[in-house]
């Protein structure tokens, strides 16, 4: 069950992050990027060590997502969507390398 609620928790947080770059009123913008960040702390907190095939899909998947909010914030004449991109390009780069060195034990040297 455990499993599964990680698994949805972060379906959830890719949606508020897509959703915080492409909708354009503020006010939606700012509720999904809480909804998303909620969702990815009830991630952090339910994924285990040991689902490694599961960590590296949604390291790629958060780096992905942080490649095109950085794409979009780069092309965007909207300042609501440019600043939303930022955020969630941010954020999700955070996710990405925080799941990279600390679930998948990933070492420089």
């Amino acid at each position: 069950m455990q499993e599964l609620i990680s698994i949805v928790s972060f379906l959830m947080a890719v949606i508020g992050a897509l959703a915080s770059m492409f909708i354009k009123e503020r006010d939606k913008q700012t509720m999904a990027s809480i909804v998303g960040v909620a969702f990815l702390i009830s991630f952090f907190i339910n994924v285990r060590k040991d689902h490694e095939l599961f960590l590296k899909i949604t390291c790629a998947i958060a780096f992905t997502i942080s490649v095109l909010g950085g794409v979009v914030a780069i092309f965007s004449s909207e300042e609501s969507k440019r600043n939303g991109a930022i955020v969630a390009g941010i954020v999700s780069l955070g996710t990405s390398l925080l799941i990279l060195f600390l679930y998948l034990e990933f070492s420089l040297f």
